[in-house]
């Protein structure tokens, strides 16, 4: 039991303790208030930056190319990956222009890239040193068995990915890369025999129509590039396959070979897409100056801006080509390989998805070049 003193100064305490509450003024409980709800505003009108970079951005980074990404990459990579690729030579305008594609990516992920010029000589040794630069992935564009199988092997033996362009499937890597071959055939073959059509109603009807498939069978990507446009063409133009002729790159000079089918057919004309822009513009000039351009229209697969210069010009019976944007498709290898190193990104396949005719060349030019040549050649 409390004594009553004991008593009374507890009464005191607590009548002391109610006083000062009283008495304190709610400052200090106003400070505290104020600072939630102004951590609560902060909150609701500041966002987290994103962690990928946004599809919008690459666009706009790849300038007049108008790029569309492959992959959806992070802003910051596992690890400092370190890329290189052995262009076959920078001087050339689809080789050049890809390569370039893959360093503006890789300045612009913010990974190192090796860039190897073979500038026209074998690219094979040079391959090979830069598998020991300490590189992640290495790739190569456009090229047969000879160079793909060595390097994909040594690649391999290294654990370095390898990630061909333009070359066709092989043992040595899971991973295939490049224009999707039977399919862009296929849209050539299409616009062929779209120009062609109109000829048929026009000065070539009643006339005999071939398809000359003009490839390299040493290159899997050719035989199913042009296999794709012969099948396309075939279908459309109600072709059998005895109206399909093969001018094989492996066998000897096209040039020789279509002055060899213009002889045998002299009645006849011509449907022509070569595997890549030039091998088809060779023998298409070689009709010409045997006085049978009249007889073969072109359709070209690549476009880059060599080949928009002669469209601009609008010759004879070169009806448009499939655009491979070759900086896309270098743009797209660089995406694809740091996809594959960060593992767990998902990527697509590159798709060229533009097509041109001399009666779409002129804004199409303007949108790619600037401005139109002056004068107009």
């Amino acid at each position: 039991m409390f004594s009553k003193k004991v008593f009374n100064v507890v009464i005191g305490l607590v009548f002391l303790v109610t006083l000062a509450a009283a008495c304190t003024p709610p400052t200090a409980q106003t400070v505290i208030e104020t600072k939630v709800v102004e951590a609560t505003k902060l909150v609701e009108v500041t966002t987290a930056p994103s962690e990928l970079w946004a599809a919008a951005d690459v666009t706009n980074a790849t300038g007049m190319e108008k790029c569309t990404p492959l992959a959806a990459l992070p802003k910051k990579f596992k690890q400092a990956w370190k890329i290189g690729f052995v262009g076959a030579n920078n001087a050339h305008p689809f080789h050049g222009l890809a390569q370039k594609g893959i360093e503006d990516a890789a300045k612009f992920y913010g990974v190192e890239f090796v860039n190897v010029d073979a500038a026209g000589n074998p690219e094979l040794d040079l391959a090979l040193t830069l598998l020991t630069q300490g590189v992640q992935a290495i790739g190569v564009l456009g090229q047969g068995m000879d160079v793909i199988d060595p390097v994909g092997a040594a690649a391999q033996e290294q654990s370095v990915v390898f990630i061909p362009a333009d070359s066709g499937k092989t043992e040595y890597s899971p991973y295939t890369y490049g224009v999707s071959d039977a399919l862009s055939g296929k849209r050539g073959g299409e616009l062929l025999a779209e120009g062609v059509t109109k000829k048929m109603e026009g000065d070539w009807k009643g006339k005999e129509l071939f398809f000359v498939e003009t490839t390299y069978t040493s290159i899997p990507a050719c035989v199913a590039r042009t296999g794709g446009a012969a099948k396309a063409f075939k279908e459309v133009m109600k072709l059998d396959d005895e109206h399909v002729l093969k001018m094989d790159g492996v066998a000897g000079s096209v040039t020789d070979q279509i002055k060899a089918i213009l002889t045998a057919h002299p009645e006849a004309v011509f449907g022509l897409i070569p595997c890549w822009d030039q091998l088809g513009v060779d023998p298409w000039n070689v009709a010409r100056e045997s006085g049978r351009g009249k007889d073969v229209m072109l359709v070209t697969l690549g476009g880059d801006k060599p080949y928009a210069d002669l469209l601009i010009t609008k010759p004879e019976n070169y009806y448009g080509y499939v655009e491979f944007q070759p900086y896309c498709e270098g743009w797209g290898w660089t995406e694809t390989a740091l996809a594959i190193l960060e593992g767990g990104v998902r990527f697509v396949s590159y798709v060229p998805r533009t097509t041109t005719t001399q009666d779409t060349i002129e804004a199409r030019y303007i949108e790619l070049y600037g401005a139109l040549p002056t004068p107009v050649p």
